[in-house]
């Protein structure tokens, strides 16, 4: 596998079980062999102005090489805003699944008909994949142990809830992408179930907090972030 050109990324930080990129997943995602990707797990952008990244239409462009990195029976499953769940169906190559609830036990947010306690979690597949491990289609939106003090911010979305997803949907040592890693919830959670993991984010202080707790092994306060040396990702994509 070639390496990713330099001019794709400003820096990665590579871990025991994965990598972390900052850079445009747009370009990032180009350099991923075809059908390696054993599953996509993430929190793509909503659209709802969270920030000057926050643009939906960027997840639908990557439809074409989603489909084409993961494998030919594999899931795409992620989080989505209520509000803005017709647009999730612009999907054109994937086929809809099921809604799994993330629910709150308490107020998540306010919506025009009162308060919010859920976060629907869309499951979509390519070809014919199978269920590693049944749960049930309701999780609770709780935390990890590691979860010390919780970022109060809704992109970093729940540790509980990411670990059950990667039980149903991946089995130990599969791959996992997710390309808009945020605060690194998703990655965070991989690494410590031992799947391998690739993860994207265009944001530099997103990517600075979330290598700071993937380094740590816990999500707690946040201090000063050093660059690291980039190195080969070849090797994530060995069996």
């Amino acid at each position: 596998m070639k390496v990713i050109a330099e001019q794709r990324f400003l820096n990665k930080e590579e871990f025991k079980y994965g990598v972390y990129y900052l850079g445009d997943a747009r370009e990032l995602i180009k350099t991923i062999p075809d059908e390696s990707v054993d599953l996509i797990l993430t929190d793509p952008p909503f659209g709802l102005e969270m920030d000057e990244f926050d643009d939906p239409s960027v997840f639908f462009e990557l439809e074409d090489e989603i489909w084409r990195v993961l494998k030919k029976d594999a899931w795409l499953v992620f989080f989505y805003s209520t509000k803005k769940l017709p647009d999730a169906f612009k999907l054109k190559k994937f086929e809809y699944t099921w809604q799994i609830i993330c629910h709150f036990p308490t107020t998540f947010s306010k919506s025009i008909l009162g308060d919010r306690n859920y976060l629907p979690i869309l499951v979509f597949k390519k070809g014919e994949p199978k269920i590693a491990y049944r749960r049930y289609d309701v999780i609770p939106a709780e935390e990890l142990p590691f979860v010390v003090e919780k970022v109060k911010n809704p992109q970093f979305k729940p540790t509980f809830t990411i670990a059950v997803l990667l039980q149903m949907f991946s089995k130990e040592n599969d791959l996992v992408l997710d390309p808009f890693a945020g605060f690194g919830s998703i990655p965070i959670v991989a690494e410590f179930f031992k799947r391998r993991w690739i993860a994207f984010e265009i944001d530099e202080r997103k990517y600075s907090i979330a290598v700071k707790f993937i380094r740590e092994g816990r999500v707690g306060r946040i201090g000063k972030i050093g660059k690291e040396e980039t190195n080969s990702l070849e090797h994530f994509f060995e069996k």
